[in-house]
Order: structure tokens, then sequence, then C-alpha cells
């Protein structure tokens, strides 16, 4: 194969027969050579741009699949920001939600407490009065007891052998002593003289007393029903 150089400096001897001509065989002998060659470069040219055009089409799908896969890239990071913002939103709000339903849990124990508190507070206060007015009672009743001794009752003797019944003889002591104690807070205190003895009542508080206050005398033994043989 001819080398571009050895084209330019090839030299065709002179014809013969003087005509200041080239020697047809040597420059038919060069153009079949350079023809030759010729044509395997243009076939070799022709087989190198084909190569370049499947080498051109890989690389542009080389570049397609790169801009691709960057585009791919660019969306999975926005993506991965965007889910990233929203589970930081999404964690805000859930926190958020957490605080007020925890403080709201706060206020509602601690109103809860205190209602607590206000109950106990009063139910201290009520037991610390009846306490107080159970005491009074106590007291007041100790004190008509103790009285007791001094009423002057009239004994009366029983009109036949058969005694009451025992609800009945308690009923009828109970009757004469809460009639005598009526009597004696309705009375006035002034001088007056009576066949009787003045009975002393000591001051009682009414509104101590129950309404459902039964006072029992089973063991006293005293009043019309008395006996003083047994």
């Amino acid at each position: 194969m001819f080398t571009p150089q050895e084209v330019s400096e090839k030299v065709f001897p002179k014809a013969s027969f003087g005509s200041g001509g080239y020697s047809m065989a040597s420059v038919d002998e060069f153009l079949d050579a350079l023809t030759e060659d010729y044509t395997a470069l243009f076939k070799e040219n022709v087989t190198l741009k084909a190569k370049l055009k499947v080498l051109a089409e890989k690389v542009e799908e080389y570049r397609s699949t790169e801009e691709a896969m960057r585009q791919a890239l660019l969306t999975a990071q926005k993506m991965a920001a965007k889910l990233v913002q929203d589970a930081q939103v999404e964690k805000e709000q859930i926190l958020s939600d957490a605080r007020a339903e925890a403080q709201q849990e706060i206020h509602r124990l601690d109103d809860e407490r205190q209602a607590a508190e206000r109950k106990l507070q009063y139910a201290q206060e009520k037991t610390a009065e009846f306490i107080r007015r159970s005491e009074e009672l106590c007291k007041a009743h100790s004190a008509f007891l103790l009285s007791l001794p001094e009423l002057d009752f009239a004994p009366e003797k029983p009109a036949a052998p058969a005694a009451a019944p025992k609800d009945d003889v308690v009923s009828s002591i109970e009757q004469d002593i809460l009639s005598h104690y009526t009597e004696a807070e309705a009375e006035k205190p002034a001088p007056a003289v009576t066949d009787e003895p003045t009975i002393k009542m000591p001051p009682i508080d009414g509104s101590a007393i129950p309404s459902d206050f039964r006072l029992s005398l089973d063991e006293l033994k005293f009043g019309r029903n008395y006996d003083g043989d047994k």
C-alpha cells in the first residue's frame, strides 16, 4: 500500500522514443497499484464509518441512559427530600398532639385531685362536726342520766299480779321521762310553791338530738311499774 508521501514522490520514466511523455506501462502499473490501495482504503473507510455510526449510536444511547439515570437520581433525591420533610412535619405534629393531650390529661388529673381534696376536706369538716355534736349529745345525755336519781317518782302498787310486757314497761318509763323532760323545758324559771319538788333539767341543744333518737331504759327500775320486791 502506497503512503501519501510515496504517491507524491513517484517519478515515471520517460518514453523511449523521445516524445517527451511517460511510459504507459509504468503509469498503468502505478494506477493499478494505487487503485487497489484506494479500494482497500475505501472499503476500510466504509467499515470504519459503519463502526463509527454504531459507536455513535451507542454513545447516544449511553448518553440517553445517563440522562435518564440522572433524572431518576434527581427524582429520587427530590422524593427522599420530600419524604424527610413530610416525616419531619408529621413528627412535629405527633409531638404537638402528644404534648397537647398530655397537658389536657394533666389538667384533668389536677382537677380530679382538687375535687378529691375538696371532698376530703368536706368529709373531714363533717366528721369533726359530727364528733363535736356527738360529744355534746353524749355530755347532755350524761348530765341528764346523772340527774335522774334526783327525780322523785311516787311508786305505784301493782293492781294485779300480772306484769305488763317488757316493751310496754320500757315504753311507759320512756313516756314518763320524756313527759317530765318536756315539762321542765317548757317551764320558765320562776319561784313557785308546789307539793312536789322542782325538777331542774340541764339545758340540751335540741338540734344535737337526732330525730330517730330512742332512749333505752331497760335496766332502770322506777316509775309506775316499779316493783320494789323484785
